[in-house]
């Protein structure tokens, strides 16, 4: 019987305790307001974008005649290639076996030196298109994110999502946990 009086008063404090303080019972974590935006759509859409890509394809067009030359050397450089080909086939029944060798070993360095000639010119042509288009875009970026961070600010975002690629690009306080990660997988070592 105790036991039942003891449990119904305590059942009774609860209630009282509950009832002098409603905002108790109401207590909720506070819920994440997260935004998501299209990185892609922006692009599309941000007429600062196409300007940034006109400009670019404008001075890539201008490297064209820098190419032009640079193939017409490849060209001649193919042309003795052949050539020397060309020699060795007909050379097939009156050359020694060591003037055959040199000559093989000629084309073969020949070859090679314009494969590593190609290589090197196509990445070069992708690097300054890369670190080009860098220079232009960062200057849109950087106004981009800005509007980003005042929306997220204004609008009191505790994220903001890029839904193109899953990444974060607006956090309200975060927090550089780094240093607890590497301590943590140092501590596990």
């Amino acid at each position: 019987m105790n036991r039942i009086l003891f449990s119904a008063l305590a059942s009774a404090s609860a209630l009282a305790l509950i009832l002098a303080f409603p905002t108790f019972a109401q207590l909720k974590p506070p819920a994440l307001k997260i935004g998501i935006i299209n990185s892609e759509l922006l692009y599309e859409q941000y007429p600062e974008f196409k300007k940034m890509e006109e400009k670019l394809q404008k001075e890539a067009e201008g490297w064209a005649s820098e190419r032009e030359n640079w193939a017409k050397d490849m060209e001649k450089q193919q042309f003795i290639v052949v050539e020397k080909e060309n020699q060795l086939k007909a050379g097939q029944t009156t050359f020694t076996e060591k003037k055959k060798q040199q000559l093989q070993t000629e084309i073969d360095s020949l070859k090679m030196g314009l494969s590593e000639r190609y290589n090197r010119q196509l990445m070069f042509e992708q690097e300054r298109l890369q670190r080009r288009k860098s220079e232009l875009l960062g200057g849109v970026l950087e106004v981009v994110n800005k509007a980003i961070d005042e929306v997220g600010e204004a609008e009191d975002y505790d994220f903001i999502i890029d839904a193109a690629n899953g990444s974060v690009i607006y956090a309200k306080n975060p927090e550089d946990i780094s240093d607890k990660v590497l301590r943590r997988l140092k501590d596990k070592r």
